[in-house]
């Protein structure tokens, strides 16, 4: 039983930097599901969504979905890219608007969805 504490400790610290993201398949990209390594700065499933909807209303996403799947991936390390995977995406979709107003956050989801994301 001691012989799993240590394995089970580096784990569980490994896993408090384990985020991911999932961008759908669009005309210009592949699309799918990233792990990586990273700050635990935002949720385990995170979405570059989730950092595009709190913005004005008025304010273009694409920009800011761009800048944040950027930043994801400049600031970890990744660890494996699996296909698209429509689970996690809608799992993201639902981290991304916690707490929010379901008002503001459909309107932003459905410009948002304009652009393929």
């Amino acid at each position: 039983m001691r012989v799993l504490i240590l394995p089970g400790l580096v784990l569980l610290a490994c896993g408090l930097f384990l985020r991911s993201y999932t961008l759908p398949p669009a005309p210009d990209r592949r699309g799918g599901t990233t792990l990586l390594l990273t700050w635990p700065n935002r949720p385990i499933f995170g979405s570059p969504r989730a950092d595009c909807i709190a913005g004005p209303a008025d304010q273009t996403v694409l920009p800011c979905l761009i800048a944040s799947v950027a930043r994801a991936r400049d600031d970890g390390i990744v660890l494996v890219q699996l296909p698209f995977s429509p689970t996690c995406y809608d799992l993201s979709g639902r981290v991304a608007v916690m707490g929010r107003d379901p008002a503001q956050t459909q309107a932003r989801l459905a410009q948002i969805a304009r652009f393929g994301w």
